[in-house]
């Protein structure tokens, strides 16, 4: 069976052209889209009484300006002058064919009135009513109209989207479900903004899916999902191009209403002068005598009979259209194949007169015959077999893409509209005193700007039609901005002059303005701004994990090192990378904390994922910059390189760096094109570092042979350790094995040397010897050594068990007998000090940093890395030596009590700053 739907879509939008001064011409576009278009729309709809048929999008410019007191009551005198008109041109007069037609427009415009008088004159609320009936179903595009993919940053173009919800919220009381995206202009990313904001659905022209990857299984014939689930309806070239096209569309038959011809050009300058312009000016008076009759200057006189007739013909002959379209491709499933025809609401009405009357026959004669459905209609029924794709720019615009609103007539707009967005993050986050005046005057920045960005502005100098007004309102809401921004920074604002700026365009009353602020911005200002010591210093760290992500050792240094410098008085502010379910931004301890996402968070490439981490750090630190004045930019390892040169170049701060491993250490050399890459990374890190941490001497001596770093950039500062954390652990005991027990902690990689213990362990268990060993942690080894575990039979005498939280561990490192890290390659191995700190014998192999830690009987025990033997011995020495194992314990817990404690370690770290903050003072001298 052939089965094929078809949904009418009509977007109402024209631009904010209310102004205080009466007789704009421009005033009159709204007044002529009333009494041509949206008022007989509903004549049309109401008429053919056809549920679930007809989607509308009103555009908030629109909706407000139909709501407008003042802008109904103007109409109201707009209509009585076209009703004078009529009477003199009834009384005047006298040829026959004029005459009949002069009496049509009598009754029409009684009609209109009496449309306009029985809705409260806000045609809305008969729009209202019509979708409570379920005749219509509708929705609402951007603030402005502003050109989406144009938009420089994601705070303005959220404001786009939800204050255009908002609108449609204030004036039809409930959030739609689908967007107008203006001029059907789509890229990646702005699907996701959508349906964060609720938006399920949308419209794209037809070769936004035929050039989407991979290519959608019903070609155009059914809509598609996004990559960040937003479906779009693709426009149906066909079926759409029947009633737009300037050359084979109905519109321009012969016998349909010739828009050109206007009396208001062809009467005499002495009788219709009273009609025209107050300043002389000849306009459309909306009363038209002629038909379209050809490509000739002479026009015969409107036959409405004719056109009536046409209107019916053109009506079949789209239903064959539609019914052809059926028969082609209706074998399609699932989804059944579906066509979506969108056009402009100002088509029908205003440019093709009979238009509302062709979608009323339209409706009415398809009962029966079409199927006619809505998108969302459609949406709900079929949402689970639509196929997702990705997608690239496109628009409906001439060609497809985004010609027609950037080329050499309206390119200079995008240097000041995007400037504009910066000033206006910037000077929202600058203002920390939010007193009433303060914040009227920033939410009239916002619409000033929205205001600017219309795409409605670049559209007409496009086309030149009324360029200069389009030039007039981009340049007139550009200087307004910046004469508020002034105002503001300068503390000049008052009271009366505000509510002008605020009467003058009195659009989106209840805008939100702390979108622009970034979290942090919104954090700051419900605060008392406190006050700065004289020698603290404001540190933006970076860092690619931070708690609760703890892939390695790095982020529990990151995290203690920052609190520790908050408790000496300084400002911390770290950026690190997005966890699901953290916040984008927190303070914890006193550390200002941004998880940011890059724009390939799910890329199989970890480089990829890397590289777009650190622009989002980039992009996240300038943004922070706007308020924050920081002193140094501090970054931990080689995947924030990019990121740590770039904001050094930015910011015009030094930066100091810690590297805490190194690609060449953890896999004995390099191997690979990836271990190459990861080099080079590090290396020019370490090239623009003005200063460089490692955390032993071991590190210091790779990075000055493999490397080949100066000694006088080189700074040795340890890892620390907070004692009273480590001792902190959960009631119940985690250990209830009586056993021996060793425990080890640490990812499960190769280079940790946990494969050592499994063969000491069943040494161990061949003398006889009742012990245990833990293994906490989780890495991609961790099933490997399971199973070798298994294999040997060493069930229930070495347990991996996986990953543990910070209590967890603190308990088994306290509960313990012994703790041993035997790792094969260890810069620093904060771990082995949080043995220590549990007051346990450690046994470290005698590599990297952990070298530096332990003095071998002292403050505990080394071994040969990855030697079975000499681990045997040390744990055999611990196992038959209380005493002694009691002495060690004591000794380490002593020696990490004197010389690794954070705020020791902190006062090093702003020693290598303060050097660093004196080299750049002296460079700028």
């Amino acid at each position: 069976m052939k089965e094929g739907y078809f949904s009418l879509v009509l977007h109402a939008h024209l631009p904010y052209v209310r102004h205080q001064e009466e007789n704009r011409l421009e005033e009159r576009w709204l007044f002529e889209a009333i009494t041509e278009t949206y008022i007989p729309l509903i004549w049309a709809i109401e008429e053919a009484e056809f549920e679930e048929s007809l989607t509308i999008s009103f555009t908030p410019p629109l909706m407000e300006m139909l709501a407008d007191p003042m802008l109904q009551e103007r109409y109201e005198r707009y209509l009585k002058l076209t009703e004078d008109l009529l009477s003199k041109e009834s009384e005047t007069q006298h040829d026959v064919e004029e005459k009949k037609l002069i009496s049509f427009y009598k009754k029409r415009y009684e009609r209109i009135r009496g449309t306009y008088e029985s809705c409260g004159r806000n045609i809305l609320n008969r729009f209202y009513k019509l979708k409570e009936r379920k005749l219509i179903t509708l929705m609402t595009s951007a603030a402005t109209h502003a050109f989406l993919p144009y938009v420089q940053t994601e705070q303005a173009i959220r404001s786009q989207i939800r204050e255009g919800i908002a609108c449609f919220k204030k004036h039809f009381g409930e959030s739609p479900l689908g967007f107008w995206l203006p001029e059907c202009a789509l890229v990646q990313g702005i699907d996701r903004i959508l349906v964060q904001e609720g938006i399920r659905y949308t419209f794209v022209d037809e070769h936004t899916l035929l050039a989407a990857d991979p290519y959608p299984e019903k070609q155009s014939g059914a809509p598609i999902y996004s990559p960040h689930g937003l479906i779009l309806f693709p426009r149906h070239s066909t079926l759409s191009a029947k009633v737009w096209s300037s050359t084979s569309g109905y519109p321009g038959d012969v016998d349909y209403r010739e828009f050109y011809r206007d009396i208001g050009h062809d009467r005499e300058w002495t009788y219709i002068r009273k009609y025209m312009h107050p300043e002389g000016i000849r306009i459309d008076t909306g009363l038209k005598y002629k038909r379209i009759t050809g490509q000739t200057d002479d026009k015969a006189t409107y036959q409405r009979e004719w056109a009536v007739g046409k209107v019916q013909s053109h009506v079949e002959d789209y239903l064959n259209e539609i019914e052809n379209e059926v028969n082609k491709y209706g074998e399609q499933s699932y989804p059944p194949y579906h066509m979506v025809a969108p056009f402009d609401a100002e088509l029908f009405g205003h440019w093709w007169f009979e238009g509302p009357e062709w979608i009323s026959a339209l409706l009415t004669k398809a009962k029966g015959r079409v199927y006619f459905t809505t998108p969302e209609e459609y949406m709900h029924r079929h949402y689970r077999d639509f196929t997702t794709s990705h997608i690239s720019f496109s628009t409906w615009g001439r060609d497809g893409y985004g010609d027609v609103w950037l080329n050499e007539r309206n390119a200079f707009l995008y240097r000041h509209y995007h400037q504009m967005e910066r000033d206006l993050t910037q000077t929202l986050a600058q203002i920390s005193r939010q007193i009433d005046i303060n914040i009227r005057a920033q939410k009239q920045m916002v619409r000033e700007w929205m205001l600017a960005v219309s795409s409605d502005w670049a559209f007409i100098m496009d086309g030149q039609s009324a360029a200069q007004y389009a030039y007039e309102r981009f340049k007139s809401h550009y200087q307004r901005f910046y004469y508020i921004k002034e105002l503001l920074e300068t503390e000049q604002l008052t009271e009366v002059e505000m509510s002008q700026l605020e009467a003058d365009f009195p659009f989106l009353k209840d805008v939100d303005e702390s979108l622009f602020l970034t979290d942090h911005d919104n954090y700051i200002q419900t605060k008392d701004a406190p006050l700065i010591a004289r020698d603290s210093k404001t540190i933006l760290m970076l860092s690619w994990e931070f708690p609760p992500m703890m892939v390695g050792g790095l982020a529990r240094h990151v995290f203690d090192l920052s609190k520790a410098l908050v408790k000496s008085g300084h400002h911390i502010y770290v950026i690190t990378s997005h966890i699901e379910g953290y916040p984008s931004y927190e303070e914890n301890k006193g550390v200002h904390v941004f998880r940011v996402k890059g724009l390939q968070p799910k890329t199989h490439s970890f480089f990829d994922w890397v590289g777009s981490l650190n622009i989002a750090m980039t992009q996240m630190a300038t943004q922070l910059s706007r308020r924050i004045s920081f002193d140094i930019i501090h970054g931990h390892d080689w995947l924030v390189s990019v990121a740590g040169k770039a904001l050094k170049q930015i910011l015009k701060r030094p930066l100091l760096v810690t590297i805490h491993a190194t690609e060449h250490g953890r896999n004995h050399g390099i191997h690979n094109e990836l271990q190459f890459e990861i080099n080079q990374k590090e290396w020019e890190l370490m090239y623009e570092a003005d200063r460089i941490i490692v955390c032993s001497q071991y590190m210091k001596h790779e990075l000055q042979t493999v490397f080949s770093i100066p000694e006088d950039k080189l700074a040795m500062i340890p890892n620390g350790v907070e004692i009273t954390q480590v001792k902190q652990h959960a009631n119940n005991m985690v250990n209830k094995d009586q056993r021996f027990t060793i425990f080890s902690v640490g990812r499960v990689v190769k280079e940790k040397g946990f494969e050592t213990l499994i063969y000491v362990a069943e040494r161990l268990r061949g003398r006889g010897m009742d012990v245990r060993f833990v293994i906490a942690g989780k890495g991609p080894m961790l099933n490997q050594y399971r199973e070798l575990v298994h294999a040997r039979g060493m069930g229930g005498v070495v347990e991996f068990i996986g990953f543990i939280s910070d209590d967890e561990r603190n308990a088994w490192l306290t509960e313990s007998d012994v703790v041993v890290f035997p790792s094969l390659y260890e810069p620093f191995g904060i771990v082995a000090l949080e043995g220590m700190a549990a007051e346990k014998p450690t046994i470290v192999s005698d590599t990297g940093g952990l070298a530096d830690i332990i003095k071998h009987g002292v403050n505990g025990l080394k071994m040969i890395p990855g030697h079975v033997d000499s681990l045997v011995d040390q744990i055999l020495t611990l196992y038959y030596h209380p005493i002694k194992r009691a002495e060690l314990a004591r000794a380490g817990y002593l020696d990490v009590q004197t010389n690794y404690q954070w705020e020791k370690i902190a006062s090093q770290t702003m020693l290598e700053i303060n050097q660093c903050l004196s080299k750049q003072i002296k460079v700028l001298h």
